[in-house]
């Protein structure tokens, strides 16, 4: 357990400054830097698309994919491609939310298996003695 609440202050800066970067021309920007050959990464299916049609019409062609945040390891399954490799700003900001979650469980985890048999590890405990009373 995060007895400081680090875990739920950073998750709160970071809610904070996704909220307040909402409609401040992120996309535009993005699709702006593009360049013949980039990828770009997303969560969405949908949002690629529309990215992909604003890069035609600007005449740049790229190459979208959509890998979910929690198996980033598919980024490697198209291949390299012969631009750069972006993400879109939704794609990194679930990608740092998942981030903090997971260190948060991580922290969780470790206090409840390097504890003693104290609060941590009561169902623990219970499960070991149950557990006893049938053994032979």
């Amino acid at each position: 357990m995060d007895a400081f609440g680090i875990g739920n202050g950073v998750q709160g800066a970071v809610n904070i400054y996704c909220q307040s970067a909402r409609r401040t021309g992120r996309t535009t920007a993005l699709v702006e830097s593009l360049k013949d050959g980039d990828r770009v990464v997303f969560t969405d299916r949908r949002e690629a698309d529309r990215v992909k049609h604003l890069c035609k019409e600007l005449g740049v062609a790229i190459d979208t994919m959509v890998v979910e945040t929690t198996d980033p390891s598919r980024l490697f399954d198209k291949g390299t491609p012969t631009g750069r490799t972006v993400f879109d700003h939704s794609w990194v900001e679930k990608f740092y939310m998942e981030a903090i979650a997971s260190a948060q469980k991580q922290i969780d985890h470790f206090q409840r298996e390097t504890s003693g048999f104290g609060m941590a590890h009561v169902e623990t405990r219970m499960k070991a003695q149950e557990i006893a009373k049938w053994r032979i």
